[in-house]
């Protein structure tokens, strides 16, 4: 298999991107393996059209954006029937007559691009029809020139409705006329009808514009991959303007093993140091969420010491309670955005209560009867929807709970405690300090144990020891290891981290540590074991195969393969390594921070 056929189904770290990803450094990308691979599969069988429109639902800051458009960059290099169409709604006011010419230019450029194998052309000028036309005209594809003309004509005469609608059945229409497959992912669905206006000084809004793709989305040629960012607000949209023409798949935080690759992962990128132990702290006190990993690594806080509990819990206490906090600067939004919609002291009570509950959901009578609230059950229904419309309580039928996160409720008592100041000077640290005291009683108890953290940490040291020292130390840093070849040295690496298999890819497997030169040199392929066990001929011939795969999937002339076990190895396992020319140590000085 070349290479280029490998990339297609490729590990996020080195592949390609057309479509420039909000993330920055695509290495940054971690996690959602489960989802991703859904959303293949689900992009797949638009091919045989029977994937039906699906909706992701999320709050803010939860990997969303970044996922759909991974997902268009891995269809994009595939070219293979699917022609992905990404297109993000401002939040901001936008005149019908300017959106609808914008939403159709980013779907043709993005076509053309496709088509062409030029992806210069997804970043082309958005606002020129003309210029369009000319393109379709130099790249031979004059099939797109009629629908470039119909939408000039309905611009220039003021036909917005239909102007709208030659512009929303684009991508179908388009891919009719081929037999081709497009999937349209529009992310901020929910703004539809709340920024789009049918006059030009944008004073009339369109508030039922999302209604329009009733019949549209049943489309199996084109189907949407709708998202929004406030949950409530979409779900409400869908269900009434849109009932029953979407699935929703709902993004949970990440889970624990992808939030620990995470941890470990932003500490080397962001070279930010961590432990063991503070990493352990992380991924179990943010419980998997993205956006709360990334805001500790990257605090605006003074001194970001993440080595230390007291550190790691300074850190904590300014992301969510100080006024530069990005986490809390992310909640706030959405409680602002509530109590505009539901005013008073009642609305305050019902969420400190709810978050004070999270872990049940509670009926409008415990509600009424404990917080003593003198309205009609209808009034506090319609309140305690707007609550949730707002994403800060959540509702399950005829029944409601607070968010279930530890932070949002100190994130809500640091604005709205009776005595704010005492909150935030004592009584938020109390409470941290007691969660940092109760995971670090459960880190001890599986210290030498939960080999999963002693793995990775070992993983993670032992990288960021090719990534800095060791072309600096060569001499030191080769006599730490065994059977290396003799011209050997260690080089400077532009990419150092593991390699897992890409999305679908069965048998699934993962290296260690892949450490690629920036000159020609040897790229170190590595396996890691960090326990007390001694690493077997059996373990020995399995990392060879994956490592003898990955050489021939990513085309790697010159590989050096060395694994490290801490635990040592059995005399045959030596026997083998030095059979197949693999490298090895059992050196704990790999593991000196």
């Amino acid at each position: 298999m070349l290479v280029a056929e490998y990339l297609e189904r490729l590990e996020h770290r080195t592949m390609k991107i057309y479509l420039k990803e909000k993330i920055g450094d695509p290495e940054l990308f971690t996690g959602r393996r489960e989802e991703l691979a859904s959303l293949l599969r689900w992009t797949d069988r638009i091919k045989r059209e029977i994937s039906l429109s699906t909706a992701i639902l999320s709050r803010r800051k939860t990997g969303k954006t970044v996922l759909l458009q991974r997902l268009y960059n891995i269809t994009f290099h595939k070219n293979d029937m699917v022609i992905p169409f990404y297109f993000e709604i401002r939040e901001t006011d936008q005149w019908l007559s300017d959106f609808s010419v914008e939403f159709f230019l980013t779907f043709l450029y993005q076509y053309i691009a496709f088509k062409t194998r030029k992806c210069e052309y997804i970043t082309y000028s958005k606002d020129n029809l003309d210029r369009a036309l000319q393109t379709v005209k130099k790249e031979k594809l004059c099939y797109l020139e009629d629908i470039i003309e119909d939408i000039a004509y309905s611009r220039k005469h003021g036909h917005l409705d239909n102007l709208w609608n030659l512009a929303k059945e684009a991508p179908r229409i388009v891919a009719q006329y081929n037999d081709e497959r497009v999937v349209q992912i529009i992310d901020e669905f929910q703004y539809l009808n709340k920024y789009i206006f049918r006059d030009q000084a944008c004073q009339n809004p369109i508030k039922n514009l999302a209604g329009s793709y009733l019949h549209t989305c049943e489309y199996k040629n084109a189907p949407l991959l709708v998202s929004g960012s406030w949950v409530g607000w979409l779900m409400n949209d869908l269900i009434t303007m849109l009932p029953g023409r979407f699935l929703k798949l709902i993004m949970k935080n990440i889970p624990e093993d992808e939030a620990i690759d995470m941890v470990f992962k932003y500490s080397l990128i962001d070279d930010v140091p961590i432990t063991e132990e503070t990493a352990f702290l992380i991924a179990r006190l943010t419980e998997g969420n993205p956006f709360y990993i990334s805001a500790l690594f990257r605090s605006r806080i003074s001194h970001n010491d993440l080595t230390t509990q007291a550190g790691l819990m300074n850190t904590f206490e300014f992301e969510t309670l100080h006024q530069e906090g990005q986490i809390r600067d992310a909640w706030l939004e959405y409680i602002t955005s509530a109590f505009q919609r539901v005013n008073g002291q009642t609305a305050i009570d019902i969420v400190h209560y709810l978050s004070k509950h999270r872990h049940r959901y509670v009926s409008r009578k415990e509600l009424k009867d404990n917080l003593n609230i003198d309205m009609t059950a209808a009034e506090l229904e319609r309140k305690l929807e707007a609550l949730a419309y707002s994403d800060i309580i959540d509702q399950n039928k005829s029944r409601y709970c607070g968010v279930q996160d530890n932070i949002f409720d100190k994130v809500f008592r640091s604005k709205y405690s009776d005595d704010i100041e005492k909150f935030v000077i004592k009584e938020a640290p109390s409470e941290y300090r007691a969660l940092f005291e109760d995971m670090q009683k459960r880190y001890k108890k599986l210290s030498g144990k939960y080999s999963r953290y002693k793995g990775a940490f070992a993983e993670f040291i032992i990288c960021s020891h090719l990534r800095d020292n060791a072309y600096l130390n060569n001499n030191r840093f080769k006599s730490m290891i065994q059977n290396m070849p003799a011209d050997f040295q260690f080089t400077e690496y532009g990419q150092v981290g593991s390699l897992i298999s890409p999305p679908l890819q069965k048998p699934e497997f993962q290296i260690d540590i892949l450490a690629r030169p920036r000159e020609p040199s040897y790229t170190f392929i590595g396996e890691v074991k960090n326990r007390k066990a001694k690493f077997s001929v059996k373990e020995a011939s399995d990392f060879l195969a994956k490592a003898e795969k990955v050489q021939e999937l990513e085309q790697i002339r010159q590989a050096v393969l060395c694994v490290f076990s801490f635990g040592g190895f059995y005399k045959n396992t030596i026997a083998f390594f030095q059979n197949h020319n693999i490298a090895y140590s059992d050196d704990s000085r790999w593991l000196a921070q």
